[in-house]
């Protein structure tokens, strides 16, 4: 039978839409590549790796501090223990970790267990008078999944080690956020002389607020807050040694130890992990 041109059109624009139904069912999304080239803005373009499912809610243009993005520009530092020279490319890092006012807007959107949201609830999330009471603390109790999934709802990904590292490090090496020298006050990390505080703090009541003038106190050379302390945060990094881990960099308000405050600090976790102590912040491409 031979077709007409309007019934060749139809057979093509059919055989298109099954191959893109298929690109995007099929393909990995950190090899989608193509959703940069069609994103119209960059509120809407997603970074490579962590793309947004499609007709997923997007965050409100503004929600306070949480859109007080960073830019940490291109070039190489001296990364781990060791010094080594890496380059990384430019990126931008929000300036202090997500909070429970922030991860609230992000549920109101995406429900647990929907296509965007989070597959469980932070511990404490059903006791309201707590949390109407911290919602300007870090969230935590939050998987990485769960961090990775309101980091794509609000435009971004979870940083690399290597990207969490430099914007708590700087150019030069240094081996805390604000220089060489650790101060006790400088950063909110338990330390050796106050182990039995952890014991008696109930659920994450010893963070300390983003809006805590304390707060500002922990500050790398480029302006991102909390990173030595408070809570310690996922990146989109795995372990080498363990690659079923992932990695957590920084200390918290229960590191018995000071040595957690350092900007080479990496904890490997499983993914399925939640704590009082650990949290999280996003980054995404330069733009």
């Amino acid at each position: 039978m031979k077709l007409t041109p309007l019934g060749k059109t139809l057979l093509f624009l059919i055989g298109l839409a099954l191959v893109v139904t298929a690109l995007y069912r099929f393909v990995p999304p950190e090899r989608q590549f193509w959703r940069r080239w069609i994103a119209k803005d960059g509120s809407q373009a997603q970074a490579p790796g962590q793309p947004a499912a499609r007709g997923e809610p997007r965050a409100p243009a503004s929600r306070g501090g949480g859109d007080a993005w960073v830019s940490i520009p291109a070039g190489r530092f001296a990364a781990g223990d060791e010094g080594s020279e890496i380059d990384v490319a430019a990126f931008r890092i929000q300036s202090r970790e997500t909070t429970n006012r922030e991860y609230a807007a992000f549920l109101a959107q995406c429900a647990v267990g929907s296509d965007c949201g989070p597959r469980d609830l932070p511990a404490y999330w059903d006791d309201t008078g707590y949390l109407d009471t911290h919602l300007d603390h870090p969230v935590v109790f939050v998987a990485w999944g769960d961090a990775a999934a309101y980091c794509r709802w609000a435009g971004g990904r979870l940083p690399s080690i290597v990207e969490w590292e430099k914007a708590a490090r700087g150019t030069d090496g240094r081996a805390y956020p604000w220089g060489e020298t650790l101060d006790g006050q400088q950063a909110n990390i338990l330390g050796p002389d106050r182990r039995e505080e952890k014991t008696r703090a109930p659920k994450q009541i010893a963070s300390w607020a983003v809006n805590d003038p304390r707060y500002g106190r922990d500050q790398s050379p480029y302006g991102v807050l909390g990173l030595a302390g408070n809570v310690s945060e996922w990146t989109a990094s795995a372990s080498r040694e363990e690659p079923d881990l992932m990695l957590a960099a920084g200390g918290s308000w229960d590191s018995w130890d000071y040595g957690d405050a350092r900007t080479t600090q990496r904890l490997p976790k499983p993914p399925t992990d939640r704590s009082s102590s650990l949290g999280f912040r996003c980054a995404r491409d330069s733009r």
